[in-house]
Parts: structure tokens; sequence; C-alpha cells
């Protein structure tokens, strides 16, 4: 890939890349975040990446995705190009200059970019995650392609779901990483004798991931809620607040249940022991899946 952007002038940096001198072989510390900005007046943002796979409709892929991405417009695509011209500098040293700021027609919903990473951000999207899911007051809705919650964010969901918030989940049947998929299994119970309702969406593997709380607030973006996102990779969120966009998210998420099965705590019950082992072993893991 790097060639071919050569070949075509166009400029091109990698995020914190593996060297041996002077030795620098990271694993972790990914630049997990999806952005596009077009003349600073459009934005995209979510959970889709740059490649073929993300082509859902060749149905001849055996490994395509389907996905979620957003396009926003106003001010808050001068916060995400931001976002960028900092992951630039860091990682050029090259300081690049903003585009003009456009001037925006005001629209009804409040948008705010939420940048996450294992440096002076570390935690920030833990902790507004844990606050939302604490003031929700009528329901909880989660797409996530990647579910692997701290226990305080369990807790969390537990406690809204005692106090009556309909707390919703859902997951894909089929993930392209089977270890996290059945890590996730070993924790399911926990949330599901505390009358969290959780369901799995059919294959294709769905990579979508946004939280919606009472069908007015949500955040979109690029992160999950495992370690690696919050602990680990460089993540970018927006924070949304209005009716217009999160009625669009709520109608999305009751559409993908009507076409999902329900989980149960009697189906986790039925597996076999060397599954159940095999589940909580990957369970053991979660810091590094």
């Amino acid at each position: 890939v790097g060639s071919i952007l050569a070949e075509k002038n166009i400029r091109f940096v990698r995020f914190l890349p593996p060297r041996l001198f002077p030795p620098a072989l990271r694993i972790n510390l990914r630049n997990h975040r999806k952005l596009l900005v077009a003349d600073g007046r459009i934005g995209f943002i979510g959970g889709m990446n740059l490649g073929d796979r993300h082509l859902a409709d060749n149905i001849s892929n055996p490994n395509r995705v389907a996905d979620m991405h957003f396009r926003l417009t106003g001010p808050i695509v001068t916060q995400l190009e931001q976002v960028f011209l900092e992951d630039w500098r860091f990682s050029t040293r090259e300081m690049l200059k903003p585009g003009r700021i456009p001037s925006f027609n005001a629209g009804d919903t409040i948008c705010r970019a939420v940048v996450d990473g294992p440096n002076a951000d570390i935690d920030r999207l833990y902790m507004i995650l844990l606050c939302a899911f604490s003031a929700a007051r009528r329901s909880v809705s989660i797409m996530m392609p990647y579910f692997l919650p701290s226990s305080e964010l369990i807790a969390a969901l537990q406690a809204a779901a005692l106090r009556g918030v309909a707390v919703n989940i859902i997951l894909p049947e089929k993930n392209n990483v089977p270890a996290i998929h059945w890590a996730t299994r070993n924790m399911l119970p926990e949330l599901l004798q505390r009358n969290v309702r959780v369901y799995y969406q059919p294959p294709p593997f769905v990579h979508t991931k946004f939280v919606l709380i009472d069908d007015h607030y949500a955040m979109i973006g690029s992160a999950n809620l495992d370690f690696r996102s919050l602990r680990l990779n460089f993540e970018l969120m927006v924070e949304v607040y209005g009716r217009s966009m999160c009625d669009h998210l709520s109608e999305h998420f009751r559409t993908q249940i009507l076409q999902s099965r329900e989980i149960f705590v009697e189906d986790l019950e039925r597996r076999s022991l060397p599954v159940r082992l095999r589940d909580a072993l990957c369970w053991l893991f979660t810091p590094y899946l």
C-alpha cells in the first residue's frame, strides 16, 4: 500500500511503527481512529476501515464485514480535523495549518469529539461511559463487535438493569476473532442474570459500534468496549446529544434486534465442560485480546 501511495504522490506516515534501531517493537499503542475530513466541511467517523472486506455487498467474499459509518457536518468537523493534525504532528514533527473554518448553519444536535489514548487522555472515554451507564433513566442500547467490559462497567450495567433501565446489547454471532467471542460468553451470565438482554446478529460479521442512552445521547466512533480500546489504543469518539440523529440510531437498533437471536442463561449453561474451560481460559487473557 505504501508504494502505491508514494507512486501517486500521496503523503503518508506510519503511527508508532515498529523498528529495530533504536528498539521499538511495539505490538500495542495502535492508532485505532478511523477519520476522514474533506475541505474542513465534512467529516466521516465510525468503525469502517478502508479494505475490501468492508465491501459488504460482495456476497462471494467469505470475510466480508457489515459496518456503519457516520457523515458529520458543522462545527464538530473542526474538532475532528484538529485530531488529525495532532496525530500528523506527533508522527512527522510537522505542524500543518488547519484550513479556514467555514461558516455552518446551526443544527439541532450538539456534538463533541472525545480523544482517548494511553497518554494524557487515558481513561477519559472509560469515565464517560461509566457515568453514562450510571445516569441512564430509561434505556441503554449497545451495539459492539468486541465486548469485554471491565468489572466496573459490568457493575454499572447490572445496576442500571436492576433499577429498571432497559439494557439491551447486540453482539455479532460470528466474530472474526473467535477468542473474543469465547471470552465474552464466559462473562455474559453476569449480565443475563441481572435482566440485561443480549442478542446475536447473524453473519456476516457486524463491526458496527455505538452506545445509545435514553434515545437522546449517543457515542459513535472507533472504540470497542474492551480493555484494548479503553486502555491501549488511541481512539476517537464523538458524543451526540439530540433527538434527530439518536432517533435514527434507535430505529436501526430496533431493526437489528428483530433480525437477531436473543441469548438466555440456559443457552450458555448448555455448553459442554471443555467449551466452558476454553471460554474461561480466554477470559483470563481479556486485557490482551
